[in-house]
């Protein structure tokens, strides 16, 4: 089922399906909820799966100049409520990630369990705050498509992009369909977002980090330091994706977020 919802600042859509214990899945920068389509079909047949656009992506509605991810996270408990549901396990992708650790750090009492899929709790470094800072220029300036064509191929691993070549145009279509509103706000919130380790220091729920070792946006060196330092986090290693795992290495990546639900 399909619907959506308004808030003062904002309209959301999302799609709920299926029955059982309730996992909320979030998208990532320049995606929407229709990434998760084979995931959810995974998914279905013994959770309840909550796929949500986040605020200013796919045809969710949000013109502030900054979404940052505290707004995000509001968001996406709005939705919660108004299907009924109190407790889920949330999987976020990228950007999503960072959104489910603002809703951990304010709704911890929701949460079963936290997946972050391609994502990290750290704040952005100064040269990636500054490489936003360039491409909300480059929206301002008319110039989308080239955010699209520069960023959406390096989500992938530089070893799949050939023979992935249709559905990085596929997320490239996703991509174009983002309003440049949304884009800027999504990169402001991105880019004053806080360190955020400290919540899965002190979560009293299951954490799962899931990485790609051929990923052009988190390097193996982070996601090692990560790794060691969240000792108590369950860390997996996808072996042949990039950023992109749910497309690139499909049933590997089903296969963890199934296990880390069950």
């Amino acid at each position: 089922m399909e619907g959506y919802i308004e808030l003062p600042k904002c309209t959301l859509r999302y799609r709920i399906s299926g029955s059982g214990p309730a996992v909320v899945l979030l998208h990532g920068y320049l995606e929407s909820l229709t990434i998760w389509e084979e995931l959810t079909m995974e998914l279905e047949p013994d959770y309840t799966v909550l796929a949500v656009d986040l605020p200013g992506h796919g045809k969710s509605i949000c013109k502030e100049e900054v979404i940052g991810m505290d707004f995000m996270a509001d968001s996406v408990s709005a939705v919660m409520r108004a299907v009924s549901i109190s407790k889920a396990h949330l999987v976020g992708h990228s950007m999503g990630g960072y959104a489910s650790l603002a809703f951990a750090e304010r709704y911890p009492n929701w949460l079963t369990g936290l997946c972050l899929l391609h994502s990290t709790p750290n704040a952005d470094t100064h040269e990636k705050r500054s490489a936003r800072m360039a491409d909300i220029k480059l929206v301002k300036e008319g110039k989308k498509e080239q955010i699209v064509e520069n960023n959406i191929p390096r989500l992938f691993a530089n070893h799949n992009q050939q023979k992935l070549m249709g559905e990085i145009n596929h997320i490239k279509s996703i991509a174009r369909k983002t309003s440049d509103s949304g884009i800027v706000g999504a990169l402001n919130g991105m880019a004053q977002r806080p360190d955020r380790n400290h919540i899965i220091d002190q979560a009293l729920f299951p954490v799962t980090m899931i990485f790609g070792k051929h990923d052009n946006l988190i390097s193996m060196e982070v996601a090692q330091t990560l790794e060691e330092r969240h000792r108590k986090a369950r860390t997996i290693y996808l072996e042949n994706s990039g950023h992109m795992g749910f497309i690139e290495e499909p049933e590997q990546t089903f296969s963890a977020i199934k296990s880390i639900l069950k």
